[in-house]
């Protein structure tokens, strides 16, 4: 099994680094087509991609492919019609709507939470804006260390009830001072909208934005819906050991109004890329308002305005049960670049940059995987333990565990997938589960003292002792 394991992996790094030249130079988009297909293809052929990648310039297709399984236990393969839960990219389609009630004079961005919701602690300085940056103060509307939102997730819930959860929690900082990604100002921004516009925030959105765009494949998942309600909806899977995928578990996405209750296909995204680019559905004002940066960070308006070396990017990522997402539209070069997935591992977010990249014509990592059974025992022990990273981390203050069990790394259960150098030395891991960056830095003694997790640094607390 171990041997069957290396010898994939094996393959599918040759295959990520290798090139093909059966497209000419002087087809520039087959061969650009070929590249982006040869990044992708392997990461679907070992199970960690399943879906669409849709790759658009100046009004031409690069690529428009889809891979894998919308439905993997009946065999039926993804489309292009498929459709996908894209998690926190839903929350460009709030702001575009709360953008269209300021342009119309009905909302303010600086009016305060009070004046529609009376009750909220620190209601009456909480504004829009603040909500539309995620710096309400407000923490996550119900708790996810006791298993409440667990519980919450699985049953549809009105927005109402909803924003009476919120009511009752107990603020983490004061509007403006801190950021924090946790539904609850979206919410209360989707509430905002039904109060204003006297529509429910499903049919706002689909009669302001998406019939305009023709985004006739997306909409919002109500409170009275089921999965049969949408046509070619494709079922959510989760990573389960090194290659393996099962099923995630089904949720009710009404408990993720506002910020997380979309679904979409890439081809309908793409429209709503265009209207980014030439001002459709909201003023060329509003779009700058949109896609700014606010408080020293990339963060605008349920987008990110961080730029991708010398280019502007315009992006929003999503991860949900079952699901991972990318946006992302570079402007000046025309350039918009889509990749939805119905598994839940940010493959999308890792590799939609390599893909402008090679559009660009710039140098990216491709990913040599090997097994994890490559890590050698000796190694394994010098990477053991337990590190702990600060309140900037996904999980502020959390910790990330490295353990050794039946041959292979594992953090925090999750097998460490090795990733080799041009020398065929280890240089990094990926932790599947989530398709992050792993890299153990050593200190001046020559110690693995420090673990960087994509752009966090963790210190080693704890050393294990896995035999």
């Amino acid at each position: 099994m171990k041997k069957r394991i290396l010898c994939l992996f094996s393959i599918l790094g040759l295959l990520a680094c290798g090139q093909d030249s059966r497209f000419a130079a002087n087809n520039p988009s087959k061969d650009l087509a070929h590249k982006i297909d040869a990044l992708i293809r392997p990461l679907a052929e070992s199970n960690n991609f399943s879906g669409t990648v849709l790759v658009k310039k100046n009004g031409d297709i690069i690529l428009s492919q889809s891979y894998g399984y919308a439905d993997r236990e009946n065999q039926i393969k993804n489309t292009k019609a498929s459709q996908f839960f894209i998690g926190s990219v839903s929350a460009m389609f709030t702001a575009t709507a709360i953008l269209q009630l300021v342009e119309s004079g009905k909302v303010s961005l600086e009016d305060t939470l009070t004046k529609f919701m009376p009750g909220f602690p620190n209601g009456d300085r909480i504004t829009i804006h603040h909500l539309l940056t995620e710096r309400s103060g407000l923490p996550r509307f119900v708790s996810q260390a006791d298993g409440t939102y667990d519980q919450l997730i699985e049953s549809p819930h009105t927005l109402d009830v909803l924003v009476e959860y919120i009511k009752e929690l107990k603020p983490i900082a004061e509007p403006g001072e801190k950021y924090r990604h946790s539904g609850s100002s979206f919410i209360l921004l989707a509430k905002v909208i039904e109060m204003v516009s006297g529509e429910s925030f499903g049919t706002y959105l689909n009669d302001h934005v998406f019939k305009p765009l023709g985004m006739s494949h997306t909409g919002h998942y109500a409170y009275a819906m089921s999965y049969t309600d949408v046509p070619d909806l494709t079922l959510g899977y989760k990573q389960q050991g090194v290659t393996e995928l099962e099923r995630a578990r089904v949720i009710h996405w009404s408990t993720k109004i506002g910020h997380a209750s979309i679904y979409s296909n890439a081809e309908d995204l793409e429209k709503f890329a265009r209207a980014m680019m030439h001002n459709r559905v909201l003023s060329a004002d509003s779009w700058k308002k949109m896609t700014s940066s606010y408080y020293g960070t990339s963060l605008g308006y349920g987008l990110s305005n961080a730029p991708q070396g010398d280019h502007v990017r315009y992006s929003r990522s999503g991860g949900s049960p079952g699901f991972s997402s990318y946006f992302a539209v570079y402007p000046e070069e025309g350039l918009t670049v889509i990749m939805l997935s119905n598994i839940h591992i940010h493959v999308p977010y890792f590799n939609v940059p390599k893909i402008a990249s090679i559009v660009f014509g710039e140098p990216y990592e491709p990913l040599n995987l090997v097994s994890p059974t490559y890590v050698k025992h000796d190694l394994a022990q010098k990477l053991l333990g337990t590190f702990q990273f600060d309140e900037n981390f996904y999980n502020p203050n959390g910790t990330v565990t490295i353990s050794f069990e039946d041959g292979m790394l594992l953090s925090d259960g999750a097998p460490m997938i090795p990733v080799l150098g041009e020398d065929g030395k280890i240089v990094k891991f990926i932790n599947r589960q989530f398709w992050s960056r792993l890299e153990f830095v050593p200190d001046s003694t020559g110690q693995f003292s420090n673990l960087k997790f994509d752009d966090f640094m963790g210190t080693k607390k704890i050393t294990l002792n896995n035999n």
